[in-house]
């Protein structure tokens, strides 16, 4: 991938757009801009709490965190749960 559209790929995270609308303005696969996206984890926005959407600190070697505290992650889980249980 060029670097040109490596740039134009964080610049377009930056600005809130999703896999699929970069894929569309780059005419590129979805794929290839998901793949770039999870293995360049230093793009901005690539790794926010997905509860509350705060920074979340990663561990160099360790498991990729998806929420910055234990309290987020349980909201997270229990806003779920509450989800399933209305469909039913």
């Amino acid at each position: 991938m060029k670097f040109k559209t490596k740039m134009f790929i964080k610049s377009m995270r930056e600005e809130g757009l999703n896999a699929s609308q970069i894929a569309e303005l780059l005419e590129m696969p979805v794929n290839t801009i998901r793949t770039h996206i999870r293995r360049h984890p230093e793009i901005d926005g690539a790794r926010k709490c997905l509860f509350c959407g705060k920074w979340v600190v990663q561990t160099p070697g360790k498991k990729i965190k998806k929420f910055c505290s234990d309290k987020c992650r349980r909201g997270y889980w229990n806003a779920k749960r509450g989800e399933k249980n209305e469909k039913d």
